[in-house]
């Protein structure tokens, strides 16, 4: 979404573009933030955006280009030529140079690489030899690091000589001589303390660390649990090594919570914007999915056949086959959904099944009450309308009632116990999806619509 400072700009700077006024773009520009040159950018043609980017300082065209969607970025790097782009890449913070050179084809990073400082190169292929789904991917070695025989003054003197090239000063980080973490200050604590204090006067050795090879949910999680703008990532021998901070984890928090959307909704993760992803890509990732579901809809019609016996003798009960199948699947995507939440923040796991199954359980004994109850006045008042007209509508409406009763507590138990079980078997809970549970409810659901119909109208209807 464009600020409003974007929109009123776009036109003006437009005009200046096309008649080639670029001075008074550059000061325009300059005045703006980052993530608003990066949607002017993204919202000019081609050729246009490439023209504004070129006319950024130096030190402001690396943030802009952070901000870009990867497309752009890819646009931008081969209308740049080799030089400027490699000069681009070298400005990232460590853990944006390593995204983007990942998600770039091999014969196009690999000559970027190669043209990086020795030093930026050492570091970046550091980061690209980690799982992509780690925190080590996330991670910046740009902290700023104190020892504990320090006084206030030194780490004070020290934050200022290099603290302007790290990630955050937020949060300092205490190590001993072999770089092993053994403590973390917040500045607070430092501007706050004498001039002459000992840094080991301050230490509580209370501190949270995260492993380079956790995966990046559990980044999410802690920095939300603890509430941090940073935290210390430690290698297998509890060297420090690098730094998560609060703008990564959201991002990070961001993609998934979108990716647990998307397949919630019955479809694989797009891993890209949706007005960028390629139609290809929309057609495989939820066709796989609707061809899937379509083939569990069979069991929908088998069950309908075993009972077409029924259906010839009582058509009537095919006017509620949608009320059912309504009833059982919004029942099991609300339960679904609400699992696949609790068990992204960690509330639930399998341990806690027979809560959650007592729980579910009072909740669908309750809806199912209210929801049968409407069923059996919906039956009669149909009746006594003449839109389902037959002599036996108390019958009918018992069974209807009784259907949709079963049904959502049927539906409550399938919703909240398959998230659970695939967490379990280390599958994505989010697979549970919406249409999934659906499927399976409507199957389930008219095969105990049907039983009881049987059961309640035998020597009535049918």
């Amino acid at each position: 979404m464009k600020s409003p400072t974007i929109q009123l700009l776009e036109p003006e700077l437009i005009e200046l573009l096309d008649t080639q006024n670029y001075r008074q773009v550059r000061d325009a520009l300059a005045i703006l933030e980052p993530a608003d040159i990066a949607d002017l950018i993204e919202s000019l043609d081609p050729e246009t955006g490439g023209i504004a980017f070129r006319i950024l300082p130096r030190e402001m065209a690396s943030d802009v280009f952070a901000e870009l969607e990867l497309p752009i970025q890819e646009a931008l790097l081969d209308t740049l030529g080799s030089e400027r782009a490699a000069r681009v890449i070298e400005d990232l913070e460590p853990d944006d140079r390593a995204a983007l050179l990942d998600e770039l084809p091999v014969e196009v990073a690999t000559p970027l690489i190669a043209r990086l400082s020795p030093e930026n190169r050492a570091i970046t292929q550091t980061i690209l030899g980690y799982d992509s789904e780690s925190v080590g991917r996330l991670m910046t070695p740009d902290y700023v690091r104190i020892r504990k025989d320090w006084t206030v003054d030194d780490a004070l003197d020290h934050i200022r000589r290099y603290g302007q090239d790290a990630e955050t000063v937020h949060w300092i980080f205490v190590i001993d001589d072999e770089g092993t973490l053994i403590d973390d200050l917040h500045i607070r604590s430092l501007l706050l303390a004498d001039p002459d204090s000992i840094i080991a006067d301050l230490m509580d050795h209370h501190f949270v660390t995260l492993s380079a090879t956790d995966d990046r949910e559990e980044a999410v999680r802690a920095m939300a649990r603890y509430n941090r703008t940073a935290l210390p990532v430690v290698d297998s021998l509890g060297l420090l090594i690098g730094i998560v901070t609060a703008d990564d984890i959201a991002d990070v928090a961001e993609e998934e919570f979108t990716e647990d959307v998307q397949k919630l909704g019955g479809m694989e993760a797009l891993h890209a914007p949706y007005t960028t992803s390629p139609i290809r890509d929309m057609v495989r990732k939820r066709g796989s999915w609707l061809a899937g579901l379509f083939i569990l809809q069979l069991l929908s019609i088998g069950v309908i056949g075993l009972f077409d016996h029924q259906l010839e003798q009582a058509v009537v009960l095919a006017l509620f086959i949608p009320l059912i199948i309504a009833s059982g699947g919004n029942t099991g995507t609300q339960a679904a959904s609400l699992l696949v939440r609790a068990i992204a923040v960690e509330e639930v796991h399998l341990g806690l099944w027979w809560r959650i199954i007592k729980k579910e359980l009072l909740t669908g004994l309750i809806l199912g009450s209210v929801l049968g109850f409407m069923g059996v006045l919906t039956v009669v008042l149909l009746s006594m309308v003449g839109f389902a007209h037959t002599p036996h509508a108390i019958p009918l409406a018992l069974t209807v009632g009784s259907a949709i009763f079963f049904i959502v507590i049927w539906g409550t138990l399938i919703g909240s116990m398959l998230p659970l079980i695939l967490h379990k078997l280390g599958l994505d809970p989010a697979a549970s999806s919406a249409p999934l549970v659906a499927t399976l409810m409507d199957a389930s659901g008219l095969t105990i619509y049907f039983g009881l119909a049987i059961f309640i109208l035998r020597g009535s209807l049918l």
